[in-house]
């Protein structure tokens, strides 16, 4: 399954696969980017659908790592002007939409089966 095929972390994302897959990569880069192994093992969890992205955002891990990233983003989105903002909402949309669109021109064509394709034959078959 790609990450195109996989749920939506949000049910409000359920008809915006773009956004879906930057909520999925945002929470990787967020792990990528902190040493807190317990935030890395939620982000894991969440990934993985193991757990809830709603449960895991009133957690004090998440909020601890999280909250100090946001503040300091408020405070540099405050001081831009409304046409950089607009700028830079405009680029990231674009990115957005360009990396969707990139994943799914990586994902196996419809019948095709990346999942068997490097599998050795079955011992007595010669299909």
């Amino acid at each position: 399954m790609t990450v195109v095929e996989e749920h939506p972390l949000l049910p409000s994302l359920e008809n915006d696969p773009a956004m879906a897959l930057q909520l999925r990569k945002s929470l990787q880069t967020l792990s990528d980017a902190t040493p807190d192994q317990a935030f890395k093992s939620m982000v894991t969890e969440v990934l993985a659908g193991r757990m809830s992205l709603r449960d895991v955002v009133d957690s004090t891990t998440f909020s601890g790592v999280v909250n100090p990233l946001v503040v300091g983003s408020l405070t540099e989105l405050s001081q831009l002007s409304s046409e950089e903002k607009e700028a830079l909402a405009a680029q990231g949309q674009r990115r957005i939409e360009e990396e969707y669109a990139a994943s799914i021109a990586a994902a196996p064509a419809d019948g095709d089966d990346e999942y068997f394709d490097d599998r050795p034959p079955i011992l007595g078959t010669d299909w």
